[in-house]
C-alpha cells in the first residue's frame, strides 16, 4: 500500500460559466494555474452528460449518454500529472427528474449551474503524482514507486 502526504496550497472555489463542458473548463483551469495535484469536489445541475464504467475484463471503458437535465448529486475527483501535465480524474453521482441515480468515470457534462471547489496539494518535485500505465488493470494511474511519505 501506498501513502502520499502533501501540505495544504491554495483553494479555489469557482462558478462555472452556463453552458461550459465542465471537463474541458476544469482542464483548462487546472493546466493554466499549474496545479499539478490536488482533489475537486463539485455540487450542482448538468443539462447532459456522459459518465463511464471500466470492465475489468476487457479492459475498455463503456459510456452512456444522459440527457435531459441532472442533478450533480456528488463530483469528486483528483488531480496529478499525466504525460507532465495537470490532468484531472473525476467520478460523478447524477440524479434525473424522478431521482433514479446515474454514477461513473465523468467524461464530459455541459454546465448548468456548477461550483467547483479545488484543494491544491504541495510536496517536492521528486514527489508529485504521476499517472503511468498499469500493466495489471489497464488503466493509468498513481505509479507504486512514488508510494511514499513527504518529510516536507
Amino acid at each position: 500500500m501506498g501513502v502520499y502526504e502533501f501540505k495544504a496550497g491554495r483553494r479555489f472555489l469557482v462558478r462555472v460559466p452556463k453552458g461550459a463542458e465542465l471537463v474541458g473548463y476544469i482542464t483548462e483551469l487546472i493546466q493554466k494555474e499549474n496545479i499539478r495535484q490536488g482533489e475537486i469536489t463539485a455540487i450542482g445541475a448538468v443539462a447532459d452528460a456522459a459518465i463511464g464504467f471500466y470492465d475489468q475484463e476487457t479492459h475498455e471503458y463503456h459510456e452512456v449518454e444522459l440527457t435531459g437535465g441532472l442533478e450533480i448529486v456528488s463530483l469528486t475527483g483528483n488531480i496529478s500529472l499525466k504525460d507532465g501535465k495537470p490532468h484531472l480524474h473525476a467520478h460523478a453521482g447524477l440524479a434525473d427528474h424522478s431521482g433514479a441515480m446515474f454514477g461513473g468515470h465523468l467524461s464530459r457534462a455541459t454546465v448548468f449551474l456548477t461550483e467547483i471547489v479545488i484543494h491544491e496539494f504541495l510536496g517536492g518535485e521528486a514527489k508529485e503524482l504521476e499517472r503511468v500505465p498499469d500493466e495489471t488493470t489497464g488503466l493509468s494511474c498513481w505509479a507504486a514507486t512514488q508510494c511514499v511519505a513527504s518529510q516536507d
